[in-house]
């Protein structure tokens, strides 16, 4: 796992280091962040010689723009800076064109290497046309105002001027917290940022904006254990999460699975949820269902249990009894998929989780789909004990966990998910691109995994057999709700490189779990991953 910054941590990160170390060390940093800069900047550059444009803002940014100016002119490059700022600030004097000690330095050190530096107001006052590479220096991180006038009109410029683009640190006008437009954002070719990834780099739509990543190291300190601990998760994190397959073994070393779900109509969902939890290694798994649905379903590995049914066929209050010696059997559940919302299925499901698993505070149980629409309505059943739960929404269901919109969701996944997780004292895996995956306790990971191609109805039924089938094996719900969406995320993957981004449904994400998990014992990150570790060897 890597660690992510947010953009308040780097900054005390920053600020503490420069100040326990006294000396001038925020122009070091910037130094070793600039130098950084333009070894990728001229690695671009050597694919295609030419004219290189620094665009520069006034601020911190804009001095590592400066840097990477002054290292291309030393190495021969064609460069020139363009400062962009708004007319009442238009001097080019040192003192008045830069905002920040470190900046104003590089700012006369650029002068005294003669790099032609262009202070402009206005967007025509760049004329990219004879440029080969764009470096984007901006904003940087922290941007916390919608960009307008001068600024917007820079960037939408540079976004159609058809040139590539290095952007330092984040594309400017992408918030460096949330991933959220500013108003107006560069498109990167690629992105290099220091120290560490920041949570905008993993949130949509800035996300979109990166191009390839590169984390240059720059001497910091590593991060303190401080809320929120965000983390990257990585292939060789999931690798040591694994439960080990112990050669004197038999199914019931591996667990057994009890999946309450389905409904008239609806029996794909729990078949996909089931056969998930034995492909990623569970040794038993039990689907409950309505008793007359039973005789359409596959005569497979799955054992079935009947239970007692509503008229529209769905599962019926009575049918908690019945649920009872079963559950002394179970490592783990599965409650939800394809379950319906008729209004006494809702009700078995609170009572169920309220009376049943308020009982049994030890048995880990995945929350998922029409359970968690029927948890909505009464969210005390899940907070009024400490559960080992893992609510597996999307954001229409979140929304509706939390009395929110599904847009004030997504627009600040990451603290949302950790205000779930916090309120409703579970695990929340809040699914999409880059899900994100808390706890109660403020920890988070983003899950790298995973493409379009599982925009498919029911591949939320598979991560939740997934990580069901991990919980009876034995693994804590935060480290299955962690592995699950990766080895989810990666079968994905894996599905679509064999049948293209539009032909993956969700039985071919179930089917291509083994590989999955073999591919992770075998260390294979995603391209996210070995550029970042790449770049920092």
């Amino acid at each position: 796992m890597l660690r992510v910054a947010t953009t308040k941590q780097i900054r005390d990160l920053e600020g503490e280091y420069i100040a326990s170390a006294k000396a001038s060390w925020g122009q070091v940093l910037m130094e070793l962040a600039g130098a950084g800069a333009a070894k990728v900047a001229f690695s671009m550059w050597l694919e295609q010689p030419g004219p290189v444009q620094v665009v520069c803002g006034s601020g911190n940014n804009g001095g590592d723009g400066l840097v990477v100016a002054r290292f291309l002119k030393l190495w021969d490059v064609p460069v020139e800076v363009f400062l962009v700022k708004k007319a009442e600030g238009k001097s080019e004097a040192p003192s008045n064109a830069m905002s920040s000690p470190e900046a104003k330095v590089n700012y006369q050190l650029a002068k005294s290497l003669k790099i032609p530096i262009h202070v402009v107001d206005k967007a025509s006052g760049i004329d990219s046309a004879a440029a080969v590479l764009i470096i984007d220096a901006l904003f940087g991180t922290g941007l916390d105002r919608p960009l307008e006038g001068l600024y917007k009109d820079v960037i939408d410029s540079l976004n159609q001027c058809g040139r590539p683009i290095l952007s330092i640190d984040i594309p400017s006008g992408v918030n460096s917290d949330n991933g959220q437009i500013m108003g107006a954002a560069i498109r990167a070719e690629q992105t290099v940022t220091f120290a560490y990834l920041k949570t905008g780099h993993l949130c949509h739509p800035g996300a979109e904006l990166n191009g390839k990543i590169k984390l240059i190291d720059i001497g910091l300190p590593a991060l303190p254990e401080h809320k929120p601990n965000v983390y990257l998760t990585t292939a060789q994190h999931v690798a040591s999460l694994l439960p080990h397959r112990k050669e004197n073994s038999n199914k019931g070393t591996f667990g057994t699975l009890i999946t309450v779900a389905g409904s008239l109509g609806m029996s794909g969902a729990t078949i996909l949820s089931t056969e998930s939890s034995l492909r990623v290694g569970a040794g038993l798994s039990i689907l409950a269902t309505p008793k007359s649905l039973i005789t359409a379903l596959p005569a497979r590995e799955i054992i079935y249990k009947p239970l007692k049914e509503t008229d529209k066929q769905s599962i019926h209050p009575g049918a908690i009894e019945e649920l009872g010696d079963e559950l002394k059997k179970a490592s783990a559940l599965v409650l939800g998929p394809g379950m319906s919302t008729h209004t006494q299925t809702i009700q078995f499901v609170q009572e169920f989780v309220t009376e049943t698993l308020g009982h049994l505070a030890e048995l880990p149980c995945v929350i998922d789909a029409d359970a968690l629409n029927a948890i909505s309505t009464n969210t005390a059943c899940l907070t009024s004990k400490r559960h080992k739960f893992v609510l597996t929404p999307h954001p229409k269901e979140l929304s509706r966990l939390m009395k929110v919109s599904t847009e004030e969701i997504q627009a600040d996944r990451i603290n949302m998910c950790l205000k779930a997780a916090k309120q409703l004292g579970c695990v929340v895996i809040l699914k999409g691109s880059f899900s994100v995956v808390g706890d109660p306790d403020g920890n988070l990971f983003i899950n790298p995994t995973g493409n379009s191609s599982m925009a498919k109805a029911g591949a939320g039924d598979v991560l939740s057999g997934i990580v069901g089938g991990l919980l009876s094996q034995g693994l804590s719900p935060m480290d299955a709700a962690v592995a699950g969406a990766y080895i989810h995320g990666r079968a994905g993957e894996l599905a679509s490189d064999e049948l293209g981004m539009s032909g993956v449904l969700a039985g071919d994400i179930s089917d291509y779990i083994p590989d999955a998990l073999m591919s992770i014992e075998e260390g294979l990150g995603t391209d996210l991953e070995n550029n970042l570790f790449e770049e920092m060897c």
